[in-house]
Formats: C-alpha cells, sequence, structure tokens
C-alpha cells in the first residue's frame, strides 16, 4: 500500500510524493534495445503500425540535419501525419469553420471579444521599444560587414548572409537566392507562434509576445529615466504580428520559398492583463468559416495569471501597422475562487479545448465556447513549469513538467487510471523545453535528471518513463521546437547558438552509424560604449551572427570522452603485445616514433577537446546573447521555414529546407 491506498484498485487522495517514487523502470523495452527491436516495442506489435515508422525512417534517411525542400507528392519530400485517417486536417478546418461561426452567432453580446483601434503614436507607446538600434556583423566569417538594424524594419538576407542591396540590386557573383528576414522587434522575444493556414497562401503571420528590456535588467533603477527605454506600466502588455511573403509559385505543391520584399509589422493588440508570458495559436485553421477575416484563435497567458483568447483579425493593405487596445477577450481562463492559484502554462487540445498547468501543481481541461471547466488533477505537487499535447494524432494525452518533481504523461480521457511519469526527480526552471514529435509519436524534452544537462530526450507516448538522447548542445538548453510534416528539431541555447539534427534517425541508430547535427547558426550580443554611430543613428548594442558551420559529431560529449579513452587503452595494449615476443618483453619505441627519414606525426588531442566541449556547459554568457524561442513553421507548404528569436530583439526568419540532389 502506497500512501492512502486501502486496496489496488484504489485511487490515492493525493499526488503520490516524489521522494517515495522508484527510480526504477521495469517495463518490457529495455535500455540496450537498438533499431528492429526498439521499433517493433515502440510502435508494434500491429503490422501496419511498424511499416509506417520504418517508411518515415527510410524516407528521411538522407536528410541527417535538415528537412528536404520538397513537397508532399514526392518520394523524399516532406508529409502529413500518417497517425492521423486521411483527410482528418481537412475535417478538422470544417469543424473548426463551423463552431467559429456558432460563436459569432449564439454567443451573447456582453461576453464577445470587444476592441478598439488607438492611433499610431499611441499604439507605438503601449508597443515594448528600445533607446537605440543594433550594430549588426552579417555574412561569411571573413567576410562580414556592418550593418544598421533599425526597430521594427527588417533585413532580407541571402544565403551567404548578407543582405542584399537596398535598391534590390543584386550582388556582382550572380542571383543569390533569399534565405529568409531578420528584424528587430525592440524588446525580449519570450514567445512566437505561426499563424495556421490550411490553404495555399504565400503570405505567413508570426506572432510575437515581447517584454521591455527594462524588466530583466536589474541595473536599471525604478523611477530613473531608465536610458531613454520606453517604460510602460508593468500592466500594459502588447503582441505584435509580422508578415512574411513568399514568392509566387505555379505549382501549388511545391514549397515556398522567401521573396525579396521586406516583411511588415502589420499591427499590434494590445491589452492590460500584464505582459505576455506564454501564447499558442489554436493549432486548426477558420479559413472555411462564414468569415474568413481571421487569422486564427490565439490563447495568451498574461501577467496577472490568466489565460485570456483571443481572435486575431487579419490585417489587409494597410500601408501603415494597425494597432488595437483589447477591453475584453473571447474568454478568460483561471481560478478566480482559489486563493494564489494561477495558470503558468498551457496548450491547445484541439480546437475548443484547451489544457492549463496551474502554481499548485494541477492541470485542467476547459471549453473554450461554452466556457466551462471540465476536468482538474492534481499531477504535481509544485508549479507546472511546462504543459504539451499530443495534437492531433493523441490530443488528450498531455505531457507536462513541474518545478520540481518527476514529468508525467497524464490521459485526460482516462484520468483515473492512465498516468504514467519519469521515475528521476528533476529540478526544471526553464520553460519552452517540452513539444510533441507527431511523427515519432512522443515528447521531444530535456533530458529528465537529478544533475544539470544540455541533453533533448524522446519520451515515447508509451514508453514516458524512458527517455532516449537526441541532441546534445554545448551549453545551457532555452528551448525547442520540432516540425508537424517533419521529425526533425531545432535547439536553441544560452550561448546564442541553434542546432538542427533528425531525431528519427537518431532513435533508430545502428551500431557505429555516424550521425551528425549543425550550428544554424550563433548569436553573440555585447554592449557598446559609443552611443552614436557614424552615421548618427543612435546605438543600444552589437550583434554578430555567425553561420555556415561544418557538421559535427550527434553524441554526448561525455560518451565521446569515454570511447576515445576507450580507443587510447586499447591501442596502449596493441603497443604492448606487438613488442612482446616468447614471453620476453622488447624495447618499446619512443611516443610519436616515425620510420628513419620520415618527421613523427602529432597526435590529435581529441581527449581535449571534448573536455573543453564538456567545459563550455558551464561558461556564462551576456544575458541578451540567448535563444528564447524557435518555432518550425506548422503548414504544409512552409514547413521548413523556421523563427528563431534572442534576447537581444533580433527574430530571424529562414528557410532551412535542402534540395535532393539524388532525386
Amino acid at each position: 500500500m502506497i500512501q492512502s491506498r486501502k486496496g489496488f484498485h484504489d485511487i490515492p487522495h493525493y499526488p503520490l510524493e516524489t521522494r517515495i517514487v522508484t527510480r526504477v523502470y521495469a517495463g518490457p523495452l529495455r535500455r540496450y534495445a537498438r533499431y528492429s527491436a526498439l521499433r517493433d516495442s515502440m510502435y508494434g506489435p500491429e503490422i501496419p503500425r511498424i511499416r509506417v515508422i520504418w517508411a518515415l525512417e527510410t524516407k528521411w534517411s538522407a536528410f541527417p540535419v535538415l528537412p528536404p525542400k520538397a513537397g508532399a507528392s514526392e518520394v523524399r519530400g516532406i508529409m502529413p501525419s500518417p497517425w492521423v485517417p486521411e483527410g482528418f486536417e481537412r475535417g478538422q478546418t470544417l469543424a473548426a469553420s463551423k463552431w467559429y461561426n456558432g460563436y459569432h452567432r449564439h454567443c451573447p453580446a456582453e461576453n464577445r471579444q470587444v476592441s478598439h483601434s488607438v492611433a499610431a503614436h499611441q499604439g507605438e507607446s503601449l508597443v515594448p521599444s528600445a533607446n537605440g538600434e543594433l550594430l549588426t556583423l552579417l555574412g561569411p566569417w571573413d567576410r562580414q560587414k556592418e550593418f544598421i538594424l533599425r526597430q521594427r524594419e527588417s533585413l532580407e538576407i541571402a544565403e551567404d548572409g548578407l543582405p542584399f542591396a537596398e535598391d534590390g540590386t543584386v550582388k556582382d557573383d550572380g542571383e543569390p537566392r533569399s534565405r529568409g528576414w531578420m528584424i528587430d522587434v525592440g524588446g525580449i522575444p519570450l514567445a512566437v507562434a505561426w499563424a495556421p493556414f490550411f490553404l495555399r497562401n504565400n503570405r505567413q503571420v508570426l506572432a510575437v509576445a515581447t517584454i521591455p528590456f527594462s524588466d530583466q535588467d536589474s541595473s536599471l533603477i525604478i523611477g530613473d529615466n531608465l536610458g531613454g527605454q520606453n517604460t510602460t506600466s508593468a500592466t500594459q502588455g502588447s503582441v505584435q504580428f509580422w508578415e512574411f511573403v513568399a514568392e509566387q509559385d505555379s505549382d501549388n505543391e511545391g514549397m515556398a520559398t522567401p521573396s525579396r520584399q521586406p516583411s511588415r509589422l502589420l499591427g499590434a493588440t494590445c491589452f492590460s492583463w500584464g505582459r505576455p508570458k506564454r501564447m499558442q495559436f489554436c493549432p486548426v485553421s477558420m479559413e472555411k468559416s462564414a468569415s474568413p477575416s481571421t487569422n486564427g484563435i490565439l490563447a495568451v497567458l498574461c501577467g496577472d495569471g490568466r489565460v485570456r483568447v483571443i481572435d486575431c483579425k487579419a490585417i489587409h493593405d494597410s500601408r501603415v501597422p494597425d494597432y488595437a487596445y483589447m477591453e475584453a477577450p473571447m474568454v478568460t481562463f483561471g481560478h478566480d475562487n482559489d486563493y494564489n492559484v494561477e495558470v503558468t502554462c498551457l496548450a491547445w487540445a484541439n480546437t475548443n479545448r484547451l489544457v492549463l498547468g496551474h502554481s499548485d501543481g494541477s492541470i485542467t481541461l476547459w471549453s473554450v465556447y461554452p466556457k466551462m471547466l471540465l476536468q482538474r488533477h492534481g499531477v504535481h505537487t509544485t508549479y507546472v513549469i511546462d504543459i504539451c499535447s499530443a495534437y492531433p494524432s493523441n490530443p488528450y494525452l498531455v505531457a507536462s513538467i513541474p518545478v520540481g518533481g518527476c514529468a508525467t504523461l497524464t490521459d485526460l480521457s482516462q484520468p483515473s487510471s492512465e498516468c504514467t511519469y519519469f521515475p528521476v526527480p528533476a529540478i526544471s526552471f526553464q520553460p519552452n523545453l517540452l513539444c510533441w514529435n507527431e511523427s515519432m509519436q512522443g515528447f521531444m524534452a530535456l533530458y529528465p535528471s537529478s544533475t544539470p544537462n544540455t541533453t533533448i530526450a524522446f519520451l515515447h507516448h508509451r514508453f514516458f518513463a524512458q527517455a532516449r538522447s537526441i541532441c546534445t548542445g554545448p551549453n545551457t538548453l532555452t528551448c525547442v521546437s520540432v516540425g508537424t510534416t517533419h521529425p526533425f528539431i531545432l535547439v536553441g541555447c544560452a550561448d546564442g547558438s541553434v542546432f538542427a539534427c533528425n531525431a528519427l534517425q537518431k532513435l533508430f541508430k545502428q551500431k557505429g552509424e555516424p550521425l551528425r547535427k549543425l550550428k544554424i547558426f550563433e548569436h553573440e550580443y555585447r554592449p557598446v560604449a559609443i552611443t552614436h554611430s557614424s552615421q548618427g543613428d543612435p546605438i543600444r548594442g552589437a550583434v554578430r551572427i555567425l553561420q555556415g558551420f561544418l557538421p559535427e559529431v550527434n553524441d554526448d560529449p561525455r560518451t565521446e570522452k569515454r570511447k576515445e579513452m576507450d580507443r587510447k587503452k586499447r591501442l596502449e595494449r596493441e603497443k604492448k603485445s606487438k613488442y612482446t615476443a616468447n614471453g620476453k618483453k622488447k624495447g618499446r619505441p619512443k611516443k610519436n616514433a616515425a620510420p628513419e627519414g620520415e618527421q613523427p606525426e602529432e597526435e590529435h588531442d581529441l581527449e581535449g577537446e571534448l573536455q573543453e566541449k564538456l567545459a563550455s556547459r558551464v561558461v556564462i554568457h551576456e544575458p541578451l546573447t540567448r535563444v528564447t524561442a524557435v518555432a518550425w513553421n506548422p503548414n504544409t507548404n512552409f514547413s521548413c521555414w523556421a523563427a528563431c528569436a534572442m534576447a537581444s530583439g533580433i527574430i530571424k526568419v529562414m528557410d532551412l529546407g535542402v534540395e535532393d540532389f539524388r532525386a
């Protein structure tokens, strides 16, 4: 019997304390299981399911680090989820549009969303802004050039990392291909989210939740002028909406390519509910509704500990940003009757279901319209730092991570009996490190460990208690994202680097198979002593972005170091046996001895390099250097687009798709 259990089938009144849980996994899946055994255990025993994951692994085996830039009709192209029935996405869009129309038809007027437009100068004062521009160093590492990145403006970036000429002309070395944009949002972007579009659309909308730099700068004194920065009240918050345009393509099945048209700020939604902390778009598009003038339904966690659901109206043909002040949202979620219980994280389960984590350790399931609390469960005993739903194939499987305790998986369709956890208590203070991998049918999260680590792990929903390492970063991890139509992941670190790898290939690796990860770019911020550039522009800091890195081994440096030490021991044994005959030892040659007439070769100190990699985990960097959020685009034709947000205020939107030269 455990705690208050009186019988085997009785449910305890309170959640189990992490101090008495076992730290041993005794399930059917073994740690040493590899490839076919691992595949059959996780995805079998049904033969059709095994064939699906086998086909996916074969499909992307030729792409170890980045997804292919190929449509769903091509052999190695991206594809919608194979774990849902055919036509599932279209059916969800029709159902969501019907629900959206019903909300506007039957919802009482006093409960509807209310907002009003504000003048441009007033809206700009409500959106975080900094005093000065960013001095940026862009381009190849040996040919970097200096640029001024102005707030709420963009630079169109070519393949070599340099911006296109301002007059629209190209460089002398040919016709460079556009790879994306770089923008300065004027504050610290805590969260980014792509608006869902089911139909073919050459315009994509990115929502950005920002806070002023003064919120996280301890050196600033409250009441001072804060260096001329925007000093909006702590109760003021805003979400910016940016538009990115793709090149016009006659082939509807082709993948979108970024155009040279500058990205632009569509507008911002302002409110007085506190700073935005988390946000997430409803994963289903509303394009089939009777009034298709919405970019989607956005859930925002505000500084007052409540979640507001906002209908983001589309903005068309606006030459100047459109600022709206929100007086009342569609609906507000939170526990008003419980003392000091706030919402800490959120996730969409489907169109009309929202899952929330709370400061008392409980998770709740809500209906958006009509507003209703459907379930509440005491899953943890501490603050819930992250929560994620397994939408679309398993929307009611909800993974949650507390500040202190065990990562837990709960089936909200059978919450009283279906619950499991990773059996190692851990402490986690970093959000944005939990997401659902639809292709692999599992969760990507920071490896649950009782010691500090920098590894992203895969936890299959059927074997949540056993984690498999996927990618290890050089420094503290800050965010992770996985594609909706491919298994490639992006990992952001505190040192400003962003890594990518094929998570599916890593899971099913063969013994001795070389696996790779790629550093997409490295961002570095430095405060500057100068206050004005040579052109007279006010400067608040300098940023350097490096790219063009070679792929590197996708393994934990601790494992690599152990392998290197074993290799040296093996060579030492071979040398001993080579110079021993008939039981008598012969004279051994000197270290690195070479044949006569040749110079001795210098031995590569791989063990020393690995030791430096391990030491880099504890290196402290500038706070504004870190990567705060990464997000793959969920829309099918834009699946290779990714947004990476840095604490310096820069957001880089990139097309990371690679061509399949063997097609």
